[in-house]
């Protein structure tokens, strides 16, 4: 299923393949879906991967129970979880956000808790981003 999501967001010009010499645009991906309980954690991972390797600039803002897949605890030795795929991607250049009161109300610390790299963020800067994105894709509950 994840391909056909993959596909169908592609098909909506998500996506675009770059040319010589032509800047790549900037993909802003809203996450409000914990790890594990969905779909949709996997493909903003894979939507994440695919616009990197084709030049893209990606942001992810984790807001509301999305910030769960960025707990550091949920790095597990010889196991592929939401949160190590997370860190591969902040080491790739890819900025990832966790909404500040997300994180408050459900008990976590963004600075203490939150994979090495993350930025603690708003809703305020949420809006200031969509502003700047050429593309912007939401995947909720």
């Amino acid at each position: 299923m994840i391909k056909n999501t993959r596909l169908n967001i592609k098909t909506r010009g998500v996506l675009h393949h770059s040319h010589k010499g032509q800047n790549m645009g900037k993909l802003l991906i809203v996450l409000f879906s914990p790890p594990m309980l969905s779909q949709n954690t996997d493909a903003v991972l894979e939507l994440t991967k695919a616009a990197v390797k084709i030049g893209h600039e990606v942001t992810i803002f984790c807001d509301i129970d999305a910030v769960y897949n960025l707990l550091a605890k949920q790095i597990l030795p010889n196991q592929s979880t939401p949160a190590s795929k997370f860190a591969q991607l902040i080491k790739q250049d890819v900025r990832v956000l966790a909404c500040r009161e997300s994180a408050r109300l459900r008990g976590l610390d963004v600075k203490n808790e939150f994979l090495k790299g993350v930025v603690e963020s708003s809703l305020g800067r949420l809006a200031e981003l969509m502003e700047q994105a050429d593309r912007v894709v939401a995947f909720g509950p």
